[in-house]
């Protein structure tokens, strides 16, 4: 097998189908049920699609105690599949090739999983909010007396969105990252499902309550948690070499 077709391999090898259908059936669920949330306030602020799917999408009850476990629970099994597992390595013939492999599976469901999320979302909230690409007054008035400083929305609803979106992305992904780390360190990946979302609620808490949503300290926020996953990365190749797959260390 050749290098490429290897890391193809381990690019696209775990992509669980039952958990995804599930998972999908859960966002199209928690879409709904918002749309009768945000329609409920309509006697004191008329919302867009678009203001609307910001508000979902960075609601730490969502962020944190809904769509992390949901994520957590789709990509839970990568490290230690029976068809993806320590064979691998002599197939790969490198443990960090196999831990690359590794990664951007978590990288492919991470990248899929925010995607489906924000269109589903999207899909949704367009079939029943009118589109605007710029915020209304009722929002910045409603978001304003909810705590949320009015210089958040400074710039149009698509760039805010898109940066909110990259942010989760990166947070999500570093959740994956300590369930990568703590399933190498324990061999069992129940473990780490569990200290991934204890620790994926924690931080996502400290994050949403104490950093702004404006679009600068979205991109700051983003590059703070592409410096965590690096760092987890590296902890990741260490730990790789120090596990026992009963064959050659590399």
């Amino acid at each position: 097998m050749s290098k490429l077709r290897r890391l193809f391999f381990g690019f696209t090898e775990y992509i669980p189908a039952a958990r995804w259908s599930f998972s999908l059936i859960v966002i199209a669920f928690i879409a709904v049920v918002s749309v009768y949330k945000y329609i409920d306030l309509a006697d004191t602020a008329v919302f867009s699609s678009l203001e609307v799917l910001f508000m979902t999408l960075t609601d730490i009850i969502n962020i944190v105690f809904i769509y992390l476990p949901l994520y957590l629970f789709t990509v839970c099994g990568i490290m230690n599949s029976d068809s993806f597992g320590g064979a691998e390595v002599i197939r790969f013939r490198s443990r960090s090739k196999w831990l690359l492999g590794k990664f951007m599976t978590y990288l492919l469901n991470t990248f899929l999983f925010l995607i489906s999320l924000v269109l589903i979302n999207l899909i949704v909230f367009e079939s029943v909010f009118t589109f605007s690409d710029a915020w209304s007054g009722d929002f910045v008035g409603f978001r304003v007396m909810m705590g949320q400083p009015a210089k958040d929305f400074s710039y149009p609803p698509i760039p805010t969105i898109i940066l909110s979106v990259l942010a989760l992305f990166f947070f999500y992904l570093v959740c994956g990252a300590v369930n990568m780390a703590f399933s190498l360190m324990s061999g069992n990946e129940a473990i780490g499902l569990f200290f991934s979302l204890l620790i994926g609620i924690a931080f996502g808490l400290i994050n949403m309550i104490m950093i702004s949503a404006d679009l600068l300290s979205q991109v700051i926020r983003s590059a703070v948690l592409v410096s965590v996953l690096v760092i987890l990365y590296i902890i990741c190749i260490f730990l790789v070499r120090k596990r026992d797959f009963g064959g050659k260390r590399n």
